[in-house]
């Protein structure tokens, strides 16, 4: 009897691990650049269950900077070093599973015409396991 009720419990346990949500993340820019523009960018992030350490990253090209938002960073630290944009929690908010990043994109006036890809990706630990959800951004100067 034991032993089929820890099968059943394990049986469970697996069932649960396979249908957990999984976070994801867009991110997304409202308009096509000049040079010398300042562009919004947005990601959202579904965190699903999450509350613990995470972080978003965006790589920059050289070229493009990031300004903070007032409100627009959801609780998380805002920074800007060496073209990466950077947020992070210490613990994610609990109170929604959609969490809204916002930063102003400034294109230098020095920039060339063409697509610039600009990696990025939300990162967090579920189940003491990192995990990781790319992000990736292009940004077309006219």
């Amino acid at each position: 009897m034991k032993r089929i009720i820890l099968l059943i419990t394990m049986m469970l346990g697996i069932a649960a691990a396979t249908y957990a949500q999984v976070p994801s993340a867009q991110s997304a820019i409202d308009r096509a650049a000049k040079p010398g523009d300042t562009l919004t960018v947005t990601v959202n992030v579904k965190k699903c269950d999450l509350a613990c350490f995470a972080q978003y990253q965006q790589l920059l090209p050289e070229g493009m900077t990031a300004l903070e938002i007032n409100g627009g960073s959801d609780n998380a630290n805002f920074y800007f070093d060496n073209s990466k944009v950077q947020y992070q929690w210490y613990k994610l908010p609990i109170e929604r599973d959609i969490i809204t990043l916002k930063y102003r994109l400034v294109v230098a006036s020095t920039m060339k015409p063409g697509k610039y890809n600009l990696p990025g990706y939300f990162s967090y630990q579920m189940h003491n396991r990192l995990g990781q959800v790319n992000t990736p951004l292009t940004v077309e100067v006219q």
